[in-house]
């Protein structure tokens, strides 16, 4: 047994023998007093909509909704209201990672670390992401896990989720959990993960199983990862979502390709879910990808996380040091030499060589006027709530204002994952659910801000919030 396989054992045991183990103290919890209501006074407030920041205003949370907004100073706190000063901070609409994997295990991938999906939520919640579209996991957990939050029973964000991806067979995701995980877990997680269909026949029937679930959206793998591996065919794309549609489902596709992204627009996809991230866009293809009015996930931070991972160069942020042990942020360097195989290792040396190449595609489409949004794909590397911040650096590197970035992970996404023009949340107004971020600082001048958090309000309940380290 090699060493690397060691820590699976251990948390497979632990997660057998829960009594038996500790667990790590919670990131987030619920106060004893529930739901009060909070008045925020005097604070400049960025609504989600527009691309600057508001002058300051006071804003009343009660009953889990922003009951009232008013010019600074001009509404009285109700009996037993707590009181916060909005002066040096700045009101944000809770954020909404459009590409959160609820269920992932983000340890380096050669420590085969056991996936902890309620400290995934918390972590979540802890770094002001109070909605996730869950876009990929098991679909024995993954509709579980949206119920329980919903009920109030696990306490997370707001989750949609897709469950199982669909795929060609032994194309991406499949060839990626074939090439990784030992065989103890393969037959098990692959066709719990996954659903491989050849045909339309196939695909059609596969929806209409998975439909049963209620999924928010279908999600189709269109991209070769390891590099040879197979890409679906366009007429079963095209089957997958035409069968989801008929069933008032939205269909969302992983892609990395010029190629791929044509074809899921073809096929007639809502949402890339990643940019073109293997190469450059050609000019003359732009047109083509603005012209499809499909929203652009771009998801830059996972790539280049692992381009900064196979480089030596991944440096914590400030909310990874706050809710990650240190010996996980220590433990990507160095990279065992002999963790993948061949195919895996050269998909991941090709990253760093298109890292520009990806930031000059969101540039490129987002000045064509592609709506970009914000999704940070939780995996090794990274870490569901800070991943997110970490992609919004990226947007404004890579030519979105600092209000067009947080705008792509607030009332744009917002309306994208709730499928609503106006949509119940990801907005600061009166009547909308009440979930917020109070940050310090000025994220429209500095978009580092948004990692300062302050506080965060779940439906109107400002959370306790517990440094992990």
């Amino acid at each position: 047994m090699t060493a690397r396989r060691q820590p699976l054992l251990a948390a497979m045991a632990c997660a057998a023998l829960a009594a038996a183990c500790s667990r790590e103290p919670p990131l987030v919890s619920m106060p004893p007093a529930g739901a009060e209501p909070t008045l925020i006074r005097a604070v400049p407030v960025f609504d989600g909509l527009a691309t600057e920041r508001g002058a300051p205003r006071d804003v009343l949370l009660a009953d889990g909704r922003i009951a009232r907004i008013g010019a600074a100073n001009s509404i009285t706190p109700p009996p037993g209201a707590t009181v916060i000063e909005g002066a040096g901070l700045t009101l944000l609409p809770g954020l909404i990672d459009v590409h959160g994997h609820t269920g992932s295990a983000s340890e380096p991938t050669w420590w085969g670390a056991f996936p902890d999906p309620e400290r995934n939520l918390q972590s979540y919640l802890y770094c002001g992401v109070t909605t996730v579209l869950d876009p990929g996991g098991l679909d024995d957990e993954s509709f579980e896990r949206r119920a329980a939050i919903a009920d109030g029973t696990l306490l997370g964000p707001t989750m949609l989720a897709a469950g199982p991806i669909f795929t060609t067979p032994d194309g991406h995701p499949a060839a990626l959990l074939r090439a990784l995980l030992p065989w103890y877990l393969r037959w098990y997680v692959v066709p719990h993960f996954v659903r491989e269909v050849a045909t339309p026949e196939e695909a059609r029937a596969a929806v209409a199983a998975l439909a049963e679930s209620g999924p928010d959206v279908i999600k189709i793998a269109v991209d070769a990862i390891p590099l040879p591996a197979p890409v679906i065919a366009a007429d079963v794309a095209r089957a997958i979502v035409e069968a989801a549609h008929a069933r008032g489902i939205r269909a969302v596709a992983h892609i990395g390709t010029v190629e791929d992204a044509l074809l899921a627009a073809d096929a007639g996809v809502d949402a890339w879910m990643h940019g073109v991230y293997k190469e450059p866009i050609p000019d003359e293809i732009v047109p083509r990808l603005a012209a499809a009015d499909i929203p652009y996930v771009a998801t830059s931070v996972v790539f280049d996380g692992y381009a900064d991972v196979a480089e030596g160069i991944r440096a914590p942020t400030r909310l990874e040091r706050e809710t990650v042990a240190p010996e996980v942020l220590d433990g990507f360097a160095p990279v065992p030499e002999d963790f993948a195989p061949e195919d895996l290792t050269a998909f991941t040396r090709m990253l760093p060589a298109t890292r520009e190449a990806r930031c000059e595609n969101v540039r490129r489409v987002h000045a064509a006027g592609v709506t970009v949004l914000a999704g940070a794909d939780a995996q090794a590397g990274v870490f569901p709530g800070p991943g997110l911040h970490r992609e919004l650096a990226i947007l404004s590197r890579c030519g979105l204002t600092n209000g067009e970035a947080l705008r792509a992970a607030t009332g744009f996404a917002a309306r994208f994952v709730a499928d609503d023009p106006d949509p119940p949340y990801g907005i600061v107004a009166e009547g909308k659910v009440a979930d917020l971020v109070l940050v310090e600082g000025d994220p429209l001048a500095d978009i580092g801000a948004t990692e300062r958090i302050r506080e965060v309000f779940r439906r109107g309940v400002r959370l306790e919030r517990h440094p992990g380290i």
